[in-house]
């Protein structure tokens, strides 16, 4: 019995042994031994997920307190030292407002887009968007330097990993697009970028080829030969672009604009979904990956569509990370105070007084002030340096006040200073041509040639059609002022030869449509006219922006006649400022100048319907209200299956509820 008890005194001693055993080793038999952390796995993993966007969010208001001193260089900026080398050879002394706040942003927050989708996968399972791709809207005023506050970093990205097609920059307009991509082959020069130019008006074959067996680094493009290329039968490779950037997102995203198809296709190829390879595919093994990459939204106006994409990503609440910037320059803060304590009773002693013929009740005025409040508050402002004047008019000798202003204002009036010309050595006196008289230089002549120092060197006329384009073109041609027109009537070959011509200072006088107002960047232009207000205020913020940029002074006049009183206002409205009069245009000047002028216009008609502009511009009209008609077709089309589908899942969901 001993030996009996013996052996059950030992196996108690066993017993106890192992459990001390299996507490000290935290066996998964004891559910105390378990860790805090393994109790609940559910509850432990958002509330990490929580704290980490926490820890960002605190993380990105510590960056935001701790903003960039005007005074600091490209190399604080944390770029590489060949793209610091790089600056400082094209003359970039100090980055601007725009690229001190962008540039440092896109830094840090980049990763790998086949990273960023896995994360973004398993994130998304937790209603968590810490780790998606951070898309950014920047507002900026014109000739801020917004292109190269997204071309350098995504150069310094592209440095560490070099591969094609790293990013797809998309603008509205041809000339802007081949200026872009002259500036990436000058900021890349270091890296040996390559960057393909897919603009409309040149050969799609080539184009096509190049997208397919060069592979650049870079493809800057229009949306519409993009978007053709990419509907075609070998569409270029867009699955592991890095960077989607639309440059002048307000154009290119308005409702009815004509861009709504291509760039829709732009997205969905550069975020879509990619296969697995042939083989696997053919073992029966499909499967299919989101790609996924970072869209960043430029411009300089505030407009409802980008206001509806703000709302749709719900910034600020959690739902995508879109983060938006709205900055404005080291002169406009200063400028905001000055304006708050200072009285307007110089300003309005200038400031056009005159009404339309309609009655102001409350709501009308409440809503105006409402809407000052949202563009002081969404649209950067106009540059400091920037003079806006006006020249009140009749609507019927429009053409003849034109020709005063660049006369006067234009240093020269717009003519050459070559002796050999006999057409260059005219002076209008009393609207009558005479010989310049060659004289010496005394005190007098001295003075004079003070005053041309101050007066433009190259002027821009905006105008609304075509048509008025063409006319205006060929009236100053006839009076001697040399110049060249930039509309889209005109093939690509003659656009690029004339806005060419206008950079290199051959010609000072470039009459244009719309499609110059966008992001064109000349130095030389230090005036710009208005010679019909544009419809939309927005337009008239980016005509006047061909001027007085990057930190220079300019001047912006506008032709006024008694109809466009209330487009004048809204001018005012969205810039912030009153347009005042312009002293150096005067009626009697003008009047001179009417019977010139009405002569040659009718010399340019006639040279006009000798051409056949008008055939020209028949056919360019048809041809629009074709697209029209297509683009309208295919939306049907695009409604009807979205019914048809709508109605396939209703009638699937009342059959598996009845069942």
């Amino acid at each position: 019995m001993s030996s009996l008890f013996g052996t059950k005194e030992e196996k108690k001693r066993k017993t106890k042994n192992d459990r001390k055993r299996k507490q000290a080793g935290g066996s998964d038999d004891d559910e105390s031994s378990r860790p805090a952390a393994d109790v609940r796995p559910n509850e432990q993993v958002p509330r990490i997920a929580h704290e980490q966007q926490q820890q960002q969010q605190q993380q990105q208001q510590q960056q935001q307190q701790q903003k960039l001193s005007p005074w600091c260089t490209f190399a604080d900026l944390g770029l590489t030292e060949s793209l610091v080398q790089t600056c400082t050879a094209l003359g970039f002394k100090n980055p601007t407002p725009v690229q001190r706040t962008i540039i440092p942003y896109l830094l840090q927050h980049h990763t790998h887009a086949d990273t960023r989708k896995n994360s973004y996968d398993n994130d998304r399972k937790n209603n968590n968007h810490s780790s998606a791709p951070s898309h950014v809207l920047a507002l900026a005023a014109t000739g801020s330097g917004k292109t190269a506050a997204f071309v350098l970093p995504i150069l310094h990205h592209l440095s560490y990993d070099p591969y094609g097609i790293y990013a797809v920059i998309v603008s509205p307009t041809r000339e802007l697009a081949k200026q872009i991509h002259q500036q990436i082959l000058a900021l890349g020069s270091s890296y040996h970028i390559e960057a393909a130019l897919i603009i409309g008006g040149m050969d799609s074959t080539k184009q096509s080829s190049l997208l397919q067996h060069r592979h650049p680094h870079f493809l800057v493009a229009t949306p519409g030969r993009l978007g053709e290329l990419l509907r075609g039968p070998a569409p270029p490779s867009l699955r592991k672009v890095q960077y989607l950037v639309f440059d002048e997102a307000d154009r290119l995203l308005t409702p009815s604009s004509g861009f709504e198809r291509d760039v829709a296709e732009i997205i969905l190829h550069c975020n879509g979904s990619t296969t697995t390879t042939p083989k696997r595919a053919a073992a029966g093994s499909i499967k299919t990956q989101q790609h996924c990459c970072q869209t960043l939204l430029f411009s300089a106006t505030m407009t409802h569509s980008l206001e509806s994409l703000e709302d749709m990503a719900g910034t600020g609440k959690g739902r995508l990370p879109l983060q938006k910037f709205i900055i404005k320059n080291d002169e406009d803060d200063t400028d905001d105070e000055e304006d708050d304590n200072a009285n307007d009773d110089d300003t309005t002693k200038k400031k056009l007084k005159l009404t339309p013929n309609t009655d102001d009740n409350e709501d009308t005025s409440n809503q105006t002030k409402a809407t000052k409040i949202q563009t002081k508050n969404l649209t950067p402002k106009i540059p400091a340096g920037l003079k806006q004047e006006y020249v009140f008019m009749p609507s019927r000798v429009r053409d003849a006040y034109l020709f005063t202003t660049i006369r006067t204002l234009l240093s020269n009036g717009g003519r050459s200073g070559s002796k050999k010309n006999d057409k260059n050595n005219i002076i209008w006196k009393g609207g009558k041509p005479r010989e310049r008289k060659q004289q010496q230089p005394t005190k007098d002549s001295s003075e004079d040639d003070d005053e041309e120092v101050q007066k433009a060197r190259s002027v821009i006329v905006f105008v609304g059609t075509c048509e008025r384009a063409a006319l205006i073109s060929e009236i100053l041609t006839t009076m001697g002022v040399q110049n060249v027109a930039l509309y889209s009537i005109l093939s690509q070959n003659r656009r690029m030869a004339a806005l060419a011509k206008f950079k290199s200072c051959q010609v000072r006088v470039l009459v244009a449509t719309d499609i110059a107002s966008r992001g064109l960047d000349v130095p030389s232009v230090d005036l710009v006219i208005n010679a019909e207000l544009p419809r939309k205020s927005i337009d008239y913020v980016h005509r006047v922006g061909r001027t007085a940029r990057a930190g220079r002074r300019g001047r912006a006049v506008s032709l006024v006649s008694e109809h466009d009183v209330t487009l004048v206002h809204a001018a005012e409205q969205i810039t912030g400022r009153p347009l005042l009069l312009c002293p150096e245009i005067t009626e009697d000047a003008a009047i001179k100048m009417l019977g010139p002028v009405t002569k040659a216009a009718r010399l340019a008609k006639m040279k006009l319907m000798d051409i056949g502009f008008e055939e020209l511009l028949q056919k360019f009209k048809e041809r629009k209200v074709r697209d029209r008609k297509d683009r309208q077709r295919i939306e049907k089309m695009l409604r009807k299956q979205q019914n048809k589908s709508r109605g396939k899942h209703k009638s699937k969901g009342n059959k598996s509820s009845v069942n």
